[in-house]
Parts: structure tokens; C-alpha cells; sequence
């Protein structure tokens, strides 16, 4: 299964790897212009480009070079569910992909976290192609992650509930096929959970059942639970 793995990696780095450098060219435009001149033009023009970068990795990654791998049908159409999400975003407006200035700084952290990926597989003895790098899976779910940190102001959590649900799975991935390139993804889905989870709390007001403090008591053990499993896998 981890050559299996591996092995789908490399052909598709191979296969892709102009569209690749590409893709990585324009996340970073998006993430600049947003933040330098979030003007209504580009909010949508990065909208579009989540949902090309979610069927990306649906139909190019999942289905056309990890179709070897077991269950790539499944994850093909968690991506589409990543998609319509995006699609949902632009339909109704939801995120406004402006700054408010309170975990900004920690969100261009998570921007420039997928640059590591191929970095991290150089460093630990892998050569091109059979490399981790910025465009696939679980680095455009950082990057996504880190698009709705930095400009948080008012964010559709659709998407970013399934943001971290791979995040989540990455953990798994580190000991399944040997890839602690997705530390970092894992890594920032835990903050990332509690910031997103209490801001949500403190918007929705004090009267709830169960009440806030018994909410925000789970979410942080929700966190130490998932930060325990990266340790044991790690």
C-alpha cells in the first residue's frame, strides 16, 4: 500500500508538474492581492480558484493517477464535496475574505507552510518525482486552511469543517504510508480548531445548551485528543 502510494505520486509529479508550478504561482497571487487590495474582483477570482483546485485534486490526482490506490473513488468525491462548498461561497457571498487582524499573522504562517512540503521530502533523502510537494491533498487543504485564517473577518464553515476533517485524516497518513511531510498540516489543524470553534461560540452569545463553558471545554479536549494522536503517530 505505501509503494502503491508513492509510486501514484511520482506519475502524477511527473505528469504535472508545469501545471504544478503553476497552480503554486497563483496561490500565491491570490493570498498577495488579498492581502495588499482585497478588492471584489479578486475575492471571486480566488473563490473560483479554490473550487479549480478542489477538482483538481478530485479528478486529476484522485482519479486519474490515484485510481490505483484503495478507495480514491471516496476521496474524488470529498474533494467534489470541497468544490461545491466553494461553489456554495460564491453563490451566496458567505466569506468575505477580508483581515480582521486577530490570527492573521498565524494564518500567512499556514500559507507558506505547503512551500515546505517538497523541502521536507528533499531533506529527508526523496528525489523528483517521487516528492511530496505544494499541490497535492493535504497541502491545498493547508493552504485553504490558511486562506480562511488569514482573512477571517467572516468565513464559510462549510468549508472549513471539511478543511479539518482532512486535516484530521492526515494524521492517520503519517504512520500509514510514511509521510511526515503531513505533520504540518496536522499540526495546524489543532489551532487552528480551537480559534475557529471559540469565535464561533463567543459569536453565537452565552444563552446555548449545553452551555458555553461545557462547548468550549470539549473543543479543547477535542484538540488535546488530536494533539496526542500526532504525538503517537509521530
Amino acid at each position: 500500500m505505501e509503494e502503491v502510494f508513492w509510486n501514484s505520486i511520482a506519475s502524477y509529479n511527473a505528469a504535472t508538474w508545469p501545471w504544478q508550478i503553476a497552480m503554486t504561482a497563483l496561490s500565491a497571487f491570490f493570498a498577495l492581492v488579498l492581502w495588499i487590495r482585497p478588492c471584489t474582483w479578486a475575492k471571486i477570482a480566488a473563490k473560483v480558484y479554490m473550487v479549480i483546485l478542489s477538482l483538481w485534486i478530485a479528478f486529476v490526482y484522485y482519479m486519474k493517477f490515484g485510481s490505483v490506490r484503495e478507495y480514491s473513488n471516496v476521496m474524488t468525491i470529498f474533494w467534489c464535496m470541497v468544490a461545491a462548498s466553494w461553489i456554495y461561497d460564491l453563490a451566496t457571498h458567505f466569506s468575505s475574505f477580508q483581515k480582521s487582524g486577530r490570527y492573521s499573522i498565524w494564518g500567512l504562517v499556514m500559507l507558506v507552510l505547503p512551500l515546505a512540503y517538497p523541502l521536507v521530502s528533499v531533506l529527508r533523502g526523496l528525489e523528483f518525482p517521487q516528492i511530496t510537494t505544494p499541490v497535492i491533498p493535504s497541502a491545498v487543504a493547508l493552504y485553504m486552511l490558511g486562506m480562511l485564517m488569514t482573512f477571517n473577518r467572516k468565513i464559510n464553515f462549510f468549508a472549513f469543517l471539511l478543511v479539518l476533517h482532512w486535516s484530521v485524516i492526515a494524521i492517520s497518513k503519517i504512520a500509514i504510508f510514511k509521510i511526515p511531510e503531513d505533520a504540518l498540516l496536522a499540526a495546524a489543524c489543532i489551532p487552528s480548531l480551537v480559534i475557529f470553534f471559540l469565535q464561533a461560540l463567543k459569536s453565537a452569545g452565552q444563552e446555548m445548551k449545553p452551555c458555553y463553558k461545557s462547548v468550549r471545554m470539549l473543543v479543547l479536549a477535542v484538540a488535546l485528543i488530536l494533539a496526542g494522536c500526532m504525538a503517537a503517530v509521530a
